[in-house]
């Protein structure tokens, strides 16, 4: 993911030069601030003195002295230590501007990169789509239409140049995804192995928006022109350098009053000093006129490089609102293309002539089309990243005018080709059968999709339910039973016992579903257990639990409540001889919304398998981070999504009124997202729910 890598982005050459630079200014600030204020001076000096006017032989003596004192700047001097402490706190200012900015522009680096690598991986696997059919019947098929003179060979030869191209392009994707590859390694400084990439969701650039430039020049500009100002308004005394001092001194006496033993003596000073031109006023003027011209230089500056930068990101802002438009035109183009397939599929079924070069020429047009499409998807992804150089978009992003295609809905047209191919000959002409529209939905990938299942006992009795189209991609069925059903089960449990069986011969795994918030509180936790333990025969892959709290209606509340809960766990686990999983509320993954409690913690102290996170929302990202944060906080614990389709709930909670192929694009970049070795898959609420959502939107 792309989050992955912004881990490592302090890693970066630029970043870690800019953190020396600011490490080094903030250094020369402290040094500055341990100058200002008290200074200690003092020395020892001797000599030799010799006086005319002494007796011998006291006229030839060693005269040694010592001096020490402490001395206080004033007036200019202690402006001039305040300053340099200002120039230092400007300079760490401005570095740790260039900071934040290397850090932010080391992301979007690694963004274009991302980008970069994602678009010729996507370009790559369309591409190996196209190349594959030459070899799988394409070639044979035009060569032998060419030898019967049904095909012109300037038509043959364009049709293998075609190939040939895509082969030529092949290896410039291989190359681009390769060097994008490197210069993530370089980027993050660490080893980075072939990924699959995912697209994140884009933030919405407004059209009319008022662009609030953020650019570390116009900072930069700004912190100098406040720190002139300052000096401006602060300094009063130019040129005039003062300190007061105060001083001791001491040595012997002179001459000596005795050849033998020296006498010592001792004094002190307290003085003011200063120092300053002749020709202050005229200093102190030019000194004043020079801070006014940097001044206005600098304001200059600001005022045209802020222009530059209005220009610029209009420009930015103009082109990226065109190949918005381009992206819908490129769609609007791809629907063509498969359309033109579908259509020369139809023809080629019911007449002769010229209809199977007509095919392949539409196959032809979908791939450059495709590939386009996805050319302009990356452009407009770059370009995002470019305006991010200026404006910083709010944390809530929106949603994708034009979400990702995903390249499992890409190459679909070409993989009907393939099933084509695969057939041998041109299909008789006779042949009436009608073909289903390529624009079919993208399959679930089968070991990541399960359902709960209320309506069992209508679901047993359904015959040839495991070769119906619905239950092929699903793999794992949470099947409820009712009191009257686990009666019966128990009595005869023949019935069931061979759905489990003709399940698994099937590949499906089935868990058994109980689900009655009652069961959390102590009086009726017996009942449940009483089920588990005349049930505990029947060969089940597993038991679910979904006894949610806020369901309860109890006096039973708080951090009480979610202590009963997760002891109705704990003594199911104890005697369940099935792995158990349980459904939950988002809201109990974090301890703030769990009364201090660490409800993961919980589960995993209590044995529990499988923790089912049934978050009802749109908000594919805000469901990413959650569960990626829960996954890599509790790796002992295997969590799954469960997404609803039942039309009694919102439309933001459930996709009942949504597409079926934007259901299925949701739930592919779900499981793509949330990719990790505790993710258990998806698991979606209901399969009557599914079952009639499917039947009754086709598309």
């Amino acid at each position: 993911m792309l989050a992955d890598f912004y881990l490592h982005r302090d890693q970066a050459a630029s970043v870690l030069k800019v953190q020396a630079d600011l490490e080094a200014q903030r250094s020369n600030l402290l040094a500055h601030e341990a100058q200002k204020g008290w200074e200690l001076f003092g020395g020892v000096s001797g000599g030799y003195q010799k006086s005319p006017f002494a007796r011998e032989p006291f006229g030839h003596f060693f005269d040694p002295l010592a001096r020490i004192g402490l001395r206080y700047p004033l007036l200019g001097s202690a402006e001039r230590q305040q300053r340099a402490i200002e120039d230092a706190a400007t300079q760490v200012k401005i570095e740790g501007i260039r900071l934040d900015w290397s850090r932010w522009l080391a992301a979007l680096f690694l963004e274009e990169n991302y980008a970069a690598y994602w678009s010729a991986q996507k370009m790559l696997v369309l591409t190996d789509a196209y190349i594959r059919l030459r070899h799988e019947g394409i070639e044979r098929l035009l060569l032998k239409r060419q030898e019967a003179g049904l095909l012109f060979m300037s038509d043959y030869l364009e049709f293998l140049s075609a190939f040939d191209q895509a082969q030529r392009t092949q290896i410039e994707f291989s190359n681009n995804k390769n060097q994008a590859l490197m210069r993530l390694a370089h980027l993050t400084n660490s080893v980075v192995m072939p990924f699959e990439a995912v697209k994140p969701p884009l933030g919405e650039i407004a059209t009319t928006i008022v662009s609030d430039i953020e650019q570390p020049d116009l900072r930069i500009l700004q912190a100098q022109i406040d720190h002139l100002q300052t000096i401006r308004e602060t300094e009063n005394w130019q040129g005039i350098d003062s300190d007061f001092s105060m001083t001791a001194f001491g040595g012997p006496a002179i001459p000596h009053p005795s050849p033998d033993a020296a006498q010592l003596g001792y004094g002190g000073a307290v003085g003011f000093n200063f120092r300053m031109p002749l020709e202050i006023i005229s200093y102190r003027k030019n000194e004043q006129s020079r801070l006014n011209s940097q001044l206005i230089s600098l304001r200059e500056d600001y005022t045209r490089r802020d222009q530059e930068l209005q220009h610029e990101f209009q420009s930015l802002l103009n082109s990226y609102q065109q190949l918005t438009q381009q992206i819908k035109f490129q769609r609007t183009r791809l629907e063509a293309a498969r359309e033109l397939i579908r259509e020369r599929y139809l023809r080629l079924q019911i007449m002769d002539g010229d209809v199977i070069e007509k095919y392949f020429q539409a196959i032809n047009t979908y791939y450059r089309v495709a590939i386009e499409n996805v050319a302009a998807e990356s452009e407009h992804w770059k370009l995002h990243i470019r305006l991010r150089q200026f404006i910083m978009l709010p944390e809530a992003k929106g949603k994708d005018a034009y979400p990702e295609i995903s390249v499992l809905t890409l190459i679909e047209p070409l993989q009907q080709v393939k099933r084509f191919l695969a057939g041998g000959e041109m299909p008789s002409a006779s042949t009436q059968q009608t073909q289903q529209p390529l624009l079919r939905a993208v399959q679930f990938v089968p070991d990541q999709f399960a359902v709960y299942v209320w309506n069992f006992n209508h679901t047993m009795t359904q015959p040839e339910f495991w070769t119906r189209k619905p239950v092929n991609e699903v793999n794992r069925f949470l099947i409820s039973l009712n009191a009257r059903q686990i009666a019966a089960t128990v009595a005869d449990p023949a019935s069931l016992e061979r759905f489990l069986g003709d399940g698994r011969r099937h590949g499906k795994k089935i868990e058994l579903l109980l689900g009655d918030p009652d069961w959390i509180l102590p009086k009726y936790r017996k009942n449940l257990l009483q089920i588990i333990h005349s049930l505990s025969a029947i060969d089940f892959d597993g038991l679910h639990l979904d006894i949610e709290p806020d369901q309860l209606v109890s006096q039973l509340t708080g951090a009480d409540r979610l202590e009963q809960f997760i002891e109705t766990i704990r003594q199911v686990t104890a005697i369940s001889p099935w792995p158990v999983g349980i459904s939950i509320h988002p809201r109990y993954l974090a301890r703030k919304s769990s009364y201090g409690l660490c409800m993961p913690c919980k589960f995993a102290e209590a044995g529990v398998r499988e923790v089912g996170v049934m978050y009802y929302t749109m908000n594919i990202e805000k469901i990413v981070t959650t569960l990626k944060s829960a996954m890599r906080q509790h790796p002992n614990l295997t969590f799954s999504l469960a997404q609803s389709v039942e039309p009694e709930l919102g439309p933001e909670n459930s996709y009942a009124n949504k597409p079926q192929r934007y259901f299925n694009d949701a739930m592919q970049q779900l499981q793509n997202q949330l990719q990790a070795p505790n993710f258990g898959g998806l698991i979606i609420q209901s399969w009557l729910d599914l079952r009639n959502y499917l039947h009754e939107n086709p598309l």
